[in-house]
């Protein structure tokens, strides 16, 4: 969006807002299909931005859920059970119960446990329900199977009238560089052909969380900016996927897709000169808006005040609504004679940034939530929130 677009947004709704571009979500979609294999499927990884849920589902091929809150709000949606990737750590009896009872067995399930194998075994048959897996091997951390255990499991699978082994999920971090993520490839296509020699079957389907870099840092090293330009990173992972032995392949992404999409405005409250630099104290804060390896603003992200400025500059600390040292979203920023009411734009903040935030400290609101429609239109998602309604007794 460009800075007349967002004055206005400003203008009209206030702040704190936070605005997610569905048009620049396309654009990203667009240059992915463009450039990778013309079989190579697109999932949405809908932690990364569950408010994009119904403006991405008919872009992609897939959306992920990692817990049943995911889910539910996929089902408020209305969005096609077949499409739906169920993921997540801690799959119980009752979550899966009742992501089946919407489902009625469409779409695929992921087994990161022997547990998860029982529970999903267990359902398909007490239902007389089909069910299509994917098993992660895990990277060393605690998501998935190591490859012992994956073998035993596919064996079972194999046995189950009900459950349909489809291939390997795999996912082992985000911001790779690309050695990473050429080095897990080649791991993932050396244990599909160990499969393979081990039990006479094929691993027909790959669903690989890719984890692509984004820059979100002006301050980001040449090298980092360079390596998170989107087109070569694409250009190479589509070079892998081609020698890659799976028969489909589909690469999983959240950041990568949406990071660029989502802009947070938030307003100046107060001007302090109590020391060099000042302080702006703002509406928002950490509580609202979060960026991958911020720490404590010592990193700046990209920013933009929504009003015409002259003179000299002078730095200052951008500071939250917090009652916390911690509080700083930016430091060292150069600004023009900077006033209360002005607007501060924070970019690149489609991903995780408005939901990793603490939400919940100090009891201050949740900010509203616009989406800009492929036809430029804006639509209000959600109205500002209070939060200290979750800490009041329900017998009050």
């Amino acid at each position: 969006m460009n800075t007349e677009a967002l004055r206005t947004v400003a203008a009209t709704y206030g702040t704190p807002t936070y605005i997610f571009d569905v048009r620049e979500v396309e654009a990203r979609i667009r240059l992915l299909r463009s450039l990778l294999p013309e079989d190579t499927g697109l999932c949405f990884a809908v932690k990364a931005n569950p408010f994009l849920i119904p403006y991405v589902a008919d872009l992609v091929d897939r959306l992920e859920v990692c817990s049943p809150g995911e889910y539910e709000i996929c089902i408020q949606e209305q969005i096609a059970p077949e499409k739906i990737v169920v993921s997540g750590v801690n799959k119980t009896y009752e979550s899966m119960k009742r992501i089946l009872s919407y489902s009625k067995g469409a779409g695929i399930y992921t087994i990161e446990s022997e547990e998860h194998a029982k529970i999903l075994r267990t359902l398909a048959e007490k239902n007389q329900m089909p069910l299509s897996v994917l098993i992660r091997l895990s990277s060393g951390n605690q998501f998935g199977v190591d490859a012992e255990t994956f073998l035993r499991l596919a064996k079972e699978i194999q046995e189950s009238p009900y459950l349909t082994l489809a291939g390997v999920h795999y996912y082992a971090g985000t911001q790779k560089r690309q050695s990473k993520l050429e080095k897990e490839l080649d791991t993932l296509t050396a244990f599909a052909k160990t499969f393979e020699e081990e039990t006479g079957t094929v691993l027909n389907e790959l669903e690989y969380g890719a984890g692509m870099k984004v820059s979100y840092f002006i301050n980001d090293s040449e090298k980092d900016q360079r390596e998170s330009e989107p087109e070569p990173q694409i250009q190479a992972l589509a070079e892998k996927l081609r020698t890659c032995a799976y028969g489909k392949k589909t690469i999983e992404l959240g950041r990568f897709l949406v990071s660029m999409s989502g802009y947070y405005l938030t307003r100046v409250m107060d001007v302090k000169r109590t020391a060099q630099p000042g302080f702006l104290i703002l509406d928002g804060g950490i509580h609202q808006i979060n960026y991958y390896g911020w720490m404590m603003g010592m990193k700046q992200p990209e920013i933009e005040v929504l009003a015409e400025k002259d003179g000299d500059e002078e730095l200052f600390h951008l500071c939250g609504s917090l009652c916390t040292v911690n509080d700083v979203l930016a430091r060292d920023v150069a600004l023009h004679d900077p006033q209360k009411g002005d607007v501060i734009c924070f970019k690149r903040c489609g991903a995780y940034a408005a939901t990793e935030g603490m939400a919940m400290f100090l009891s201050r609101e949740l900010p509203q939530v616009l989406i800009c429609k492929t036809d430029g239109k804006i639509e209000k998602l959600r109205d500002q929130m209070e939060t200290y309604l979750f800490h009041v007794s329900a017998t009050t």
